[in-house]
Order: structure tokens, then C-alpha cells, then sequence
């Protein structure tokens, strides 16, 4: 097997970002190595419990060893019950004049301490940075050495491993995620529209690779499955399939950074940055855009031509829309287009965006009932049960969010007890027109 998966995730909400202290010395005693604020804890839970809701769950955890991404780590690692390997080359990037100290983070001794059963010892750091800090150059050039050393590092300790999460910072996410996809440097638009990957605290990207980069064989397993011959990573090609997810979090996007900022991310400098463009009332595109999402739920029909059997969808199929307020959208799941018809609900159907499931992983096909992701705009979209943003979801006594508490039961910590949202659905959609592209 090769790592078909990457996920990459920005810790969370810092405490040194907070408006008002005190703020908590760090206990490593490493100049800048602050611990997460309550709610950066709350972010770290939220994007744990999006993660165990996924059908393709890390089995493994990459985190560079500052004390605030282990934190992001640590309810990630109980809930999918995955180790946590400290990775260097994954770490923070400063720049050579940096003041007073380039930081150093700690070793597994020490970090072992605070994070006891979650930091795993069966891992060698890849890459360490350099102790006198890097210019933008030199950290690129980082981080695309650091891909195929690691890569290979994983599949020869780990061969049974597919999908992997890295937990790092603001410009690390960014800059491995270009890199990745083989851009010449961190700062080139991802398309036409200028879209960049997005860095906010505990956002989420995902990269999958395109199988078509692969020669397949047969494989003689009972399911008539195709296995992947290994091709070197230099030759395999990568997608970004989700940009700076943050539909999972309560508070949506917050400290995004990109390197148009001259301050170093999550710095005191950024902060002071960021409270007078606020007080002047001017924001800046790259710090303070944002930009409005809004989440929308549809209940989708696809035919099957054959009602004995039930329809299903690849697990790896696109899903892409187009025209939802229009009274026939446009669909394109994997290589073929639908035209889709709004018709009244019969019955109840209910969504739960906030819902954690825990999704086995199952070789096959995923039914076309499960939640599905698209993006439109360069922003995330959801799409599960759910209805047109102005005239689907009606605001009425049948629609509006009612609001319920989790069992204790379900969460096993009274801490984890939140409110979630349920939306009552009214309409859907029924694709047809079915033609190949």
C-alpha cells in the first residue's frame, strides 16, 4: 500500500492571541512555545470529533513538536485512538533575524510528561530546521526535501498506512501544501481566481492523490478490487480536494495568515497588526477577509435504473453543483452529469451538521446517502440533506434549528456536553438526464 491521504491541520487558537491576559508562561520554558487558549482547545475537540465523522480517518499522526500542536493532537489521538509521532520537519519557521532566540522545541523526554500516552517514541524526525533560522527560500526548499524523505520513511515503517494527518503551523501548512502539489514557491495562486490555501487555526486541508498517476493490476481478492503499483513519489501527483476547512468549528475562520504578512504568524507583531488595522477599520484581505460561506443541505436522488438494487456512488467520486437557485441545478458526480428537479419532501429527513459518527473503513463503495464534499468559489460546502440557502431552508417553526444537548453517554465527558443544531428538511433533489461526459 502506498499514502494515498494527507490531511494537513494548523493548531489551534493560541493563547497569546487572546485580547486580554494573563497569559500562561510557557511550560516547556521555550521562548514563544505558548500553550493553546480554552477556546484553541475547544477548536482542537471540534476538529477531533470532524475527523471521527470521516469514512477516510488518519491512521496515523504527524505533529510538529511545539507544545500547541501536540495539544491540537491530543483529542484527535484519543478519539481515533492513533499514535502520535513528533516530526521536526514539520516545525515552525522563523526567520534568520528573528529576536531574541530562534526557538528550539523539546524533545520527546520532556513532552512525554505533558502529553503521557499520546506522543509516540517509534519515530525519527525527518528534517530539523535549521538553528539559525531560514529565509522564505530556504524553508521551501525544506519542505520539498522533507516530502519524499518522508513519504518513503512512512511506507517502509508504516506499509499498511494510507491516509496520515500532519499538525503544524500557519506557514508550514501552506508552504507543505504547495509544495506538495509541486508549485515553485508559497505564494503562487492555486487557480485564475488567486484562491490560496487558507491557514486559520485548526483549519483542515486534504490532499489526494490522482490514482490515474499509478498502473494498476488485478488484484485477486474475492471484491474485484484494482491494487496500486508503487511508483516513486517524485512521479505521483497530487489534488487539493479541501482548502482551510472550517465548517466544524463553532466560531468558523479565525486567524487566517498568508505570506503577504510581514509578521511572523501568531507573533505578538501579528496580533498588534491585526488590533489596529481592527481599530482603524481598514482590514487587509490576507489577515482579516472574512469572507462569507454559507452552509447549505440537500437531499439528493440519484437513478438507478433498476429499483432492485440500490444506488451507489464510488467513494472517490467528485461531486461538483452548479445553480442551486435554479429550478434545475446542475450535478457532476464522477464522469457523468445530472439535471436536477426540486420536489416537496415526503416524510422526515433531518440533518445534524455538529453529528460525530464513527465511520468504519470499508472497501468498495460509499453509498450516495452519505454526506458528501464539494467545494464552490474555493470555499468548503457541505452537502448531506439539506435545501436551497433563500428558499429551501424556510425559517419557520418546521426548520428552524432546535436546539439539544448530547447524552453524556455518547461523549463520555461532561466537558464535551454542547448544544447542536437540527435542521428539519423540506425538499430535495431528483437528478436525471443522466449522459456521459
Amino acid at each position: 500500500m502506498v499514502v494515498s491521504t494527507i490531511y494537513i491541520a494548523r493548531h489551534g487558537y493560541r493563547s497569546n492571541w487572546l485580547p486580554e491576559g494573563p497569559y500562561p508562561d510557557p511550560l516547556t520554558g521555550i521562548d514563544s512555545d505558548v500553550p493553546l487558549a480554552e477556546h484553541g482547545v475547544q477548536q482542537a475537540r471540534e476538529l477531533a470529533h470532524y475527523l471521527l465523522s470521516l469514512d477516510n480517518q488518519p491512521e496515523a499522526v504527524f505533529a510538529s513538536p511545539f507544545y500547541r500542536c501536540l495539544q491540537t493532537t491530543q483529542p484527535i489521538a484519543k478519539l481515533l485512538e492513533v499514535p502520535v509521532y513528533l516530526e521536526r520537519g514539520i516545525g515552525e519557521w522563523y526567520r534568520p533575524d528573528r529576536k531574541p532566540v530562534i526557538p528550539v522545541p523539546a524533545g520527546y523526554e520532556i513532552l512525554s510528561k505533558y502529553f503521557p500516552g499520546i506522543i509516540s517514541p517509534e519515530w525519527d524526525s525527518t528534517l530539523t530546521p535549521s538553528k539559525k533560522g531560514e529565509t522564505e527560500q530556504e524553508m521551501y526548499i525544506r519542505f520539498k526535501t522533507f516530502w519524499p524523505l518522508f513519504i518513503e520513511h512512512v511506507e517502509k515503517e508504516y506499509p499498511n498506512v494510507e491516509c496520515i494527518l500532519l499538525v503544524t503551523h500557519a506557514a508550514s501548512k501552506i508552504a507543505l501544501g504547495m509544495s506538495l502539489l509541486g508549485y515553485c514557491n508559497p505564494r503562487m495562486p492555486l487557480n485564475e481566481n488567486g484562491d490560496k490555501i487558507r491557514s486559520g487555526s485548526c483549519s483542515l486541508d486534504k490532499y489526494e492523490i490522482l490514482r490515474k498517476s499509478y498502473d494498476t493490476i488485478d488484484d485477486v481478492d474475492s471484491q474485484n478490487q484494482t491494487a496500486l503499483t508503487y511508483v516513486p513519489f517524485k512521479d505521483r501527483k497530487w489534488v487539493l480536494t479541501m482548502n482551510g476547512n472550517t465548517e466544524f468549528l463553532s466560531g468558523g475562520e479565525e486567524m487566517n495568515w498568508s505570506f503577504d504578512c510581514v509578521a511572523e504568524a501568531g507573533s505578538d507583531a501579528d496580533i498588534q497588526r491585526r488590533q489596529e488595522t481592527k481599530k482603524n477599520g481598514a482590514p487587509t484581505p490576507e489577515v482579516d477577509d472574512q469572507t462569507e460561506v454559507e452552509t447549505v443541505y440537500i437531499s439528493v436522488d440519484i437513478p438507478s435504473g433498476n429499483y432492485k438494487e440500490r444506488t451507489e456512488i464510488a467513494k472517490s467520486a467528485t461531486l461538483q453543483y452548479s445553480g442551486l437557485e435554479a429550478d434545475a441545478p446542475l450535478f457532476r458526480i464522477g464522469n457523468r452529469l445530472y439535471e436536477g428537479c426540486w420536489e416537496r419532501l415526503v416524510g422526515t429527513e433531518l440533518a445534524f451538521p455538529n453529528a460525530a459518527h464513527i465511520h468504519k473503513k470499508t472497501a468498495g463503495l460509499l453509498s450516495s446517502t452519505n454526506t458528501s464534499q464539494t467545494t464552490q468559489g474555493g470555499q468548503n460546502t457541505q452537502l448531506s440533506t439539506a435545501s436551497d440557502p433563500d428558499a429551501r431552508m424556510q425559517e419557520d417553526d418546521a426548520s428552524v434549528p432546535d436546539l439539544v444537548e448530547k447524552d453524556e453517554s455518547h461523549t463520555g465527558d461532561k466537558e464535551e456536553i454542547q448544544s447542536e443544531k437540527i435542521y428539519r428538511i423540506k425538499e430535495r433533489i431528483v437528478l436525471s438526464n443522466v449522459r456521459p461526459m
